[in-house]
């Protein structure tokens, strides 16, 4: 016979047909394990019943209670989005949380570095600039103009 533990507060309780009550004190006889478990159970039923009997619920409970209910279901639920995240188990969601991280990071490490050598092309252009300036002993703001148009003179007579 397998241990009958599904039957005990069954036969505690009185609730068993004679003839399994019969298998079930047999087996009990035969086996300390679950003889155990039935003092266990009857030591438990023991205990609830020394239990004080419920306080009296206060007037006008099972009223107070069906409006409570009624403003809870009233309430804006949970987005689906935000219930879908919590349900998802822990270890998942810091897959999940750390695969996102590292797509932000394989994003934004390489357009930081296209920032930073947009900013060092652009200060070598003002430090070609500075060097075609000082070559040509440009003193005033006037020259610095002129300079800084010597792309657009044509060909022909060297006039704009």
């Amino acid at each position: 016979m397998t241990h009958p533990r599904a039957d005990l507060t069954a036969l505690i309780d009185g609730a068993l047909p004679a003839s399994r009550a019969a298998e079930v004190r047999a087996h009990l006889d035969s086996c300390p394990a679950c003889r155990g478990e039935e003092e266990r159970l009857r030591g438990a039923l023991a205990a609830l019943s020394a239990l004080p009997p419920p306080p009296e619920l206060p007037p006008f409970f099972a009223t107070r209670l069906e409006a409570r209910l009624r403003e809870e279901r009233a309430r804006p639920r949970t987005p689906a989005a935000l219930r879908w995240l919590l349900g998802i188990p822990r270890p998942r969601l810091m897959a999940l949380a750390g695969g996102l991280a590292a797509v932000a990071i394989a994003v934004a490490v390489p357009a930081h570095s296209y920032l930073e050598t947009r900013a060092m092309v652009r200060d070598l252009d003002l430090l070609q600039d500075y060097e075609t300036a000082s070559a040509l002993d440009v003193d005033t703001p006037e020259d610095a103009q002129l300079v800084a148009h010597l792309d657009q003179l044509l060909p022909s007579g060297g006039r704009p």
